[in-house]
């Protein structure tokens, strides 16, 4: 949980320094990550295949399957964040015809140039950490991402404010900072792996000349539909940024401190979420079914309490957490209204994603892409559009169509992991 608190963290201090700069400023990385959020999160969506055939192949023994699918599995991560890169810096030409406001349009092309390349690293970092993940081992890079975070932090004092003795870049600043740390995290992680002999031991394994078409399909088979189900989910809060945009680049700010803060308990979320991959995933491979169906269960029963007191917590503070990003009046008024959506929506959040990833851990990926699917974008972003625009209800009728579609996809997931893990008499 604090690993993934910590990969959201970079994106929560650039939006806390860069919203220093005004409202255009973080208006324009609101733009920009909603863009880039898209790729990052497909990006991790694919790496989230290892764990589940790491974990399996450790709770049944099968110690050989584990090098395979880590070399199999970098290869395919290396590919997406390369082929990311290029998407990425050929589309910034067509920023100005999404109908965003003039003013943020040369902002947000700064921001997403170097944050465009460190999809390479983070990719590199993600195969590396849901390796060490998938074996349990989760406190290794829990420490290197928040090491990586506090560098962050201080590289965007630095280079967004000219502080230190640094240029004072601006939002080109905090792009170029998040930039620094992920680099750094890659290498601190192969050189913290290369201390931890029992992991170290399977990719040293590793015979890097010589692959199998059969191995590549089965993670793909799973990485592609887990990044389709993250892509459908987070792209639809992408949408929700545009839509935002066509109201005013004051909403678009607003949206963006709102879903900033919403971002920190889903990422806590998602870490729970990870270890119910993890867990049931080692006790399928043990054929312990009991084992697997309590895994899920507890996870889900957990997500549930934290995230009805983070609801909690967003309703009594949403006066003050906007404050920590910007002072602008109408700014933070957006945000602290949406603040209170973000706390109705939290408990539907939490459970959706822990049920997707313990469906996960069970390999079953092809129904739960089906169901984010329609949740978030034949249901939730339609409501979005037409209660924001048609109905002309603003801001917060954005956000009654992502509460809508996450409630959806809960229920319906979370019902199908129960059916699938029926204990059933011999």
């Amino acid at each position: 949980m604090a690993g993934q608190l910590g990969q959201t963290a970079v994106n929560v201090a650039d939006n806390l320094m860069v919203g220093k700069l005004g409202a255009s400023p973080l208006a324009a990385v609101s733009f920009a990550n909603a863009l880039f959020a898209i790729f990052f999160v497909v990006g991790m969506g694919i790496s989230f295949a290892l764990p589940p055939l790491v974990s399996e192949a450790d709770g049944s023994g099968a110690h050989k399957g584990i090098s395979q699918y880590f070399k199999h599995s970098l290869v395919i991560n290396s590919i997406f964040a390369v082929i990311s890169v290029v998407v990425l810096l050929a589309g910034l030409p067509l920023l100005q015809y999404m109908g965003q406001e003039p003013s943020i349009i040369p902002l947000a092309k700064d921001y997403l140039v170097y944050t465009a390349w460190s999809v390479i690293p983070f990719m590199l970092f993600q195969t590396l950490r849901c390796y060490s993940d998938g074996m349990s081992e989760t406190l290794l890079p829990m420490i290197i991402i928040i090491s990586g975070n506090v560098l962050n932090i201080g590289l965007n004092y630095g280079l967004i404010f000219g502080n230190w003795g640094l240029p004072a870049l601006g939002v080109e600043g905090a792009s170029v900072a998040s930039l620094i740390a992920r680099w750094f995290m890659v290498v601190s992680m192969v050189v913290m792996l290369l201390y931890w002999k029992n992991l170290w031991s399977y990719i040293a394994a590793c015979d890097f000349s010589k692959y199998q078409k059969a191995i590549f399909e089965k993670i793909l088979k799973l990485g592609i539909p887990t990044s389709l189900q993250m892509f459908f989910e987070v792209s639809a809060f992408s949408g929700a940024a545009i839509i935002m945009g066509l109201i005013s680049k004051e909403a678009q700010a607003g949206h963006q401190i709102a879903i900033s803060l919403a971002s920190v308990t889903f990422m806590i979320c998602t870490g729970l979420a990870m270890a119910a991959t993890i867990r049931v995933g080692n006790q399928l491979g043990k054929n312990n079914q009991v084992a697997m169906r309590s895994a899920g269960y507890s996870a889900l029963i957990q997500v549930t309490v934290i995230m009805a007191l983070a609801g909690l917590m967003f309703l009594m503070l949403r006066h003050e957490l906007p404050l920590l990003y910007i002072k602008d009046t109408e700014v933070v008024s957006v945000a602290s209204t949406l603040l209170i959506c973000a706390a109705i929506f939290q408990i539907p959040d939490g459970i959706q994603v822990t049920a997707q990833s313990a469906l996960r851990g069970l390999q079953d990926v092809t129904v739960p892409t089906v169901v984010t699917f329609v949740s978030y974008w034949l249901i939730g972003i339609p409501v979005s559009y037409i209660t924001a625009i048609t109905f002309e209800w603003g801001p917060i009728g954005v956000w009654i169509g992502l509460i809508v579609g996450l409630s959806i996809s809960a229920v319906l997931l979370s019902r199908r992991f129960g059916r699938l893990s029926r204990v059933r008499p011999h």
